[in-house]
């Protein structure tokens, strides 16, 4: 008898034993953790890649060949200057010397000469790589040169030189739309590319650079920030551009490039990971704050009792000493360790962090309390002060619940900031003076260069993703983004056509990777600056479709995407300029492709930042919660985690958290392994029903009224701080922007000035206007009909 017939043969009451062990097997599979059989990365997330890895990705593959093309622009160029040279051999003055020619020759009428300065340029900062017997000579010339070329003051004579070809390149693609090849943007992409190879060098520290050095660095971040070309620094420069490319003016453009300069440039003048920790910290101190709760080491977790449950599952009665256990409840999470006398319960670990509270949940919950247990109510004793108000009139265990909640208490910056804005709006009502707090931040002076066009910065920027996401078909509609990697020669062998398909892969990961890490950086950079800010930039990127963009990036098989090998090591810098490339072409593209990683370091990064986002998209708003729920997000989340990697866990559980109670009660009870890891891994808030709660009672328009009210309150923020041309408003409401009086006896009070045409006519105005309609002065002055007049004269 096989194994089937003992589970289905027999008895009547065997009947249904096979198919219902078929179902229990299928959820039990179904149930899994998603990481079963699927490797760990060792993966380190960091602002990016190596050096040489940051420096490759700049180029095509179709662009190799232009390395010899800076090479020999430089030859000459020294030949001219100082013959039979070389640049090792010259004096640093010689040198000096050079690098003022070569800007000299960035400002000349003639195009080709232009070109051979920037090219010249470009070899320099590559390192002079034809002296370079290997990397590390060749990192170590990049470095020193460099460093001289900021001396000398070649950055803003590029950025000059980028403006300058900028505009060159409008008049020529007016005059000629033909097909766009490679071929059509060389000056800009070389141009572009000394900026990306300055930035990316200089914005790396070195502990071998000298006090001299380090001061020029320093130097040149601050030129980042500032101003480049009229009112604009680099990164809105940059972005202007990028908005011509995408609304089809200047489609030549080299969108690549472009956009890993704003990338670099963002993260230059701003600063990485390490950078946001510490601006936190220093603007909740300045708040007035205590230090965060650490996201990146967890807190040492809590010994849980394990040991002798009864099999019936009875849990064993508690130890003697009740005070161990109210102490240890009575202290923040992060305050307990394994020191405490806690190892004979066993060696279970608890939570990965301690939990928070917020204040208007300790709020609602004394309220709750009070109406409960019937207290008395002093007057003012219900708007006081949630940490500090008495609750000695409730129960003891209610006031030891109370004790906890305070001493997990988190105060988000974000609050505090919020509530300044709307003290400044209640002052202003009152006709009362207001103090506006300069800030005069690097990121500050980012938003308000960006300000005006910011939402078409941000359509602009999703249509490139869109255009990139691996699975999107070519659309008539769409923008081309191969403009810089198409050649205009047709491949001439199956390597070169398989060479130019694995390119494109590549193209489209390079520029995800630099699009996610762009907003990454604004998000978290604008929040610590002012919440409104971030909010500001997070609703356009809804607004204009982010959240299913990002679902459908994620939607696909990221195993198989973040272990992609899209590269072709022979064709990388610097192994380009230092292995012929003879040699190169001949090897068989799959043999050269490297197996000692188990990840592509890039798509890896770049999940992590978009997963990331969304949950900073998402977080704390119910309305765009509901979004996801109903783009059904939970099966592609789930099926994210199968990227084995921390990171990419908990931003993934942090996004099925919020969506638990949204899903239903079979989802839950179908999902139970996700579930415990949720509990297991994800901060919890005190009184949060996640796990349990359904919200049945919300309506669609409640949602709708959310993101009204938060965009109102931004266009106010906005219009209190800034003017319409993003400038800082030391008075707030500036004037273009000041809201309409209605109070007629306000308007008619103000001094008016009078035109000299009405000055001169004034006699047939008041024919006109006055003598020949009638008014009924009396209404006028009526209370009952002041609002209604006034709004009409204001209006004519």
């Amino acid at each position: 008898m096989s194994l089937s017939d003992g589970f289905s043969g027999g008895g009547g009451g065997g009947g249904g034993s096979l198919p219902r062990l078929r179902d229990v097997l299928r959820r039990q599979r179904r149930d899994s953790d998603p990481s079963i059989d699927v490797p760990d990365l060792n993966f380190t997330y960091d602002d990016s890649d190596t050096l040489f890895n940051e420096l490759s990705e700049l180029y095509a593959y179709s662009e190799v060949h232009e390395f010899q093309l800076a090479r020999e622009s430089f030859d000459k160029t020294l030949s001219l200057k100082f013959p039979h040279s070389n640049w090792l051999n010259l004096t640093r003055t010689q040198q000096r010397t050079l690098l003022y020619y070569l800007i000299e020759k960035c400002e000349v009428v003639s195009h080709s000469e232009r070109l051979d300065a920037a090219r010249s340029l470009l070899y320099l900062a590559h390192g002079n790589y034809m002296y370079g017997v290997d990397e590390q000579d060749i990192a170590q010339y990049s470095r020193a040169n460099v460093l001289l070329m900021i001396e000398a003051g070649v950055f803003p004579a590029v950025v000059q030189l980028l403006a300058l070809e900028k505009e060159r390149e409008r008049d020529q693609y007016e005059n000629t739309k033909n097909k766009i090849t490679i071929a059509d943007n060389v000056s800009l992409r070389v141009t572009l590319s000394v900026l990306y190879v300055m930035i990316e060098v200089a914005r790396r520290e070195d502990k071998f650079d000298l006090p001299a050095e380090t001061q020029l660095r320093e130097r040149f971040l601050i030129d980042l920030r500032n101003p480049v070309h009229g009112e604009d620094n680099l990164t809105s420069f940059l972005f202007q551009m990028l908005l011509y490319f995408c609304n089809g003016s200047m489609p030549h453009y080299p969108v690549r490039k472009i956009l890993l300069v704003i990338w670099k440039s963002i993260l230059a003048s701003l600063g990485g990971v390490e950078k946001l920790k510490e601006l936190k910290e220093e603007a909740r101190v300045k708040a007035g704050l205590p230090h965060t709760f650490d996201e990146t080491k967890p807190a040492q977790p809590l010994v849980i009792p394990t040991a002798a449950f009864d099999p019936r599952g009875y849990a064993p009665p508690p130890p003697r000493d009740s005070s161990l256990l109210s102490g240890l409840l009575s202290r923040p999470h992060s305050m307990v360790s394994n020191q405490d006398n806690v190892t004979d319960w066993g060696e279970q670990k608890g939570l990965d962090f301690c939990p928070k509270a917020r204040l208007q949940d300790i709020e609602g919950f004394i309220e709750l309390c009070r109406s409960k247990f019937g207290c008395y109510e002093s007057p003012g004793l219900t708007g006081s002060d949630p940490l500090s108000c008495d609750i000695s009139s409730l129960p003891a265990p209610t006031q030891e619940s109370i004790k906890v909640l305070r001493q997990h208490v988190y105060i988000p910056l974000s609050d505090v900031q919020i509530k300044k804005v709307e003290e400044n709006e209640r002052l202003q009502s009152l006709n009362k003076p207001v103090e506006v707090e300069e800030r005069d931040t690097p990121t500050e002076r980012l938003y308000k260069s960006i300000l005006p066009n910011l939402p078409q910065y941000m359509i602009a920027i999703l249509k490139v993703l869109l255009a990139a996401a691996p699975a999107a078909r070519a659309r008539s509609e769409s923008v081309n983004i191969f403009v810089d990697v198409i050649s205009s020669d047709t491949p001439a062998n199956m390597i070169e056509s398989a060479q130019n398909t694995l390119d494109i892969n590549r193209h489209k990961e390079i520029i995800v990777k630099a699009i996610s890490a762009t907003l990454f950086l604004l998000l978290k950079h604008f929040k610590i600056n002012h919440i409104y800010q971030f909010e500001y930039v997070s609703q356009h990127l809804v607004f204009a479709n982010c959240l299913p963009l990002i679902l459908k990036f994620l939607n696909q098989n990221l195993s198989q995407y973040v272990t992609a090998r899209n590269n072709f090591p022979a064709l990388n810098f610097p192994d380009c300029v230092l292995v012929p490339p003879e040699s190169s072409i001949a090897v068989d593209i799959p043999e050269a492709l490297p197996s000692d990683s188990s990840y592509c370091w890039r798509n890896l990064f770049s999940c992590i930042n978009v997963v990331r986002i969304l949950q900073k998209l998402t977080k704390w708003k119910h309305s765009r919660i509901v979004m996801l729920v109903v783009f059904r997000s939970a099966p592609i989340l789930k099926r994210t985690l199968k990227v084995h990697h921390p990171l990419v866990h908990r931003y993934v559980l942090k996004l099925l958290k919020v969506q638990a109670k949204y899903l239903g009660r079979n989802w839950r009870k179908n999902n139970m392994r996700t579930i415990s890891m949720i509990y297991r891994h994800v901060r919890h808030h005190f009184q949060d029903d996640w796990a349990f709660g359904n919200d049945l009672d919300a309506k669609p328009w409640d949602f709708q009224t959310e993101e009204f009210t938060l965009k109102n309150q931004i266009e106010r923020f906005n219009v209190f701080y800034y003017d319409n041309e993003g400038q800082r408003n030391p008075n707030p409401f500036g004037v273009e922007l000041r809201p309409a009086d209605t109070n007629y006896l306000s308007v008619l009070g103000k001094p008016v000035e009078l035109s000299e045409t009405w000055k001169d006519n004034y006699e047939k105005w008041v024919e006109v206007e006055v003598i020949q309609h009638e008014r009924d002065w009396d209404r006028l002055l009526d209370g009952s009909q002041c609002h209604h007049l006034t709004v009409k004269t204001v209006h004519c």
